[in-house]
């Protein structure tokens, strides 16, 4: 399942926030060690790459002009030079609540790009439409605390479309779903590496639901790099 919603993100692509004192004391996260290879080539997505699910514990139908957001704490020394990157994209995965058997995704309008430009971080969002960045506006921002840059995605447009197989389907509003947000984050980038962290998610569809993870607020979460398993762990952001 985060091989198709990882394949279905990347194919896209290619808010103040509390002290570190604060969070590290108070605040839960989910939390994977990654590392990027320093490798800027074609090939970058695919090796650099990770793709978090989390699952929603409540079933849910969906509609048109949903949204998503989240929060996700990538380790500052990937941005050290000139024109690195780092990509977060997100979307949904459904499945049939009666059989659990996959039924698609739907991947966010626009992949959100961090981008050292000078003493400066850039944050853009590519419009696959019109092949070019454009200004986040509100729906992204990012902002230093400690040794992390932390974006906030703020109520994400979602495609009004269904991808599976290689097709697209309208949405169908009849059925309900078990809902799997998907984050995907890759650098294109200086070789580094640390600790990753996703926190406060929302789902915006027919209801509202939220994920802190400072209680089991989630039916189950996960990651893959390179079509394998990757740990993850529920923890304090330090």
């Amino acid at each position: 399942m985060a091989k198709v919603l990882v394949m279905a993100l990347l194919i896209s692509v290619f808010a103040a926030i509390p002290s570190a004192e604060t969070f590290a004391a108070a605040n839960k996260a989910l939390r994977t060690k990654v590392t990027f290879n320093g490798d800027k080539s074609e090939e970058a997505g695919e090796n650099n790459s990770y793709y978090l699910g989390i699952g929603y514990k409540k079933t849910s139908k969906i509609k048109k002009n949903m949204k998503l957001s989240v929060k996700v704490y990538v380790p500052a020394s990937a941005l050290k030079k000139n024109w690195d990157r780092v990509y977060v994209n997100t979307g949904i995965d459904l499945e049939n609540s009666k059989n659990g058997k996959y039924a698609g995704t739907i991947s966010s309008r626009y992949p959100v790009i961090l981008i050292k430009d000078g003493k400066k971080i850039q944050v853009e969002l590519y419009d696959s439409v019109t092949d070019r960045n454009i200004k986040a506006g509100k729906l992204a921002s990012c902002k230093k605390s400690g040794k992390y840059y932390m974006i906030t995605v703020n109520n994400m447009p979602l495609r009004n479309v269904v991808s599976k197989d290689e097709k697209e389907s309208k949405i169908n509003t009849k059925t309900k779903y078990n809902i799997i947000q998907g984050v995907a984050i890759t650098g294109v980038c200086s070789k580094s590496s640390g600790y990753i962290y996703v926190d406060d998610i929302k789902f915006s569809g027919v209801t509202t639901q939220k994920i802190t993870f400072n209680k089991k607020d989630y039916k189950f979460c996960d990651c893959s790099h390179l079509e394998k398993q990757h740990t993850v762990k529920v923890t304090t952001i330090k």
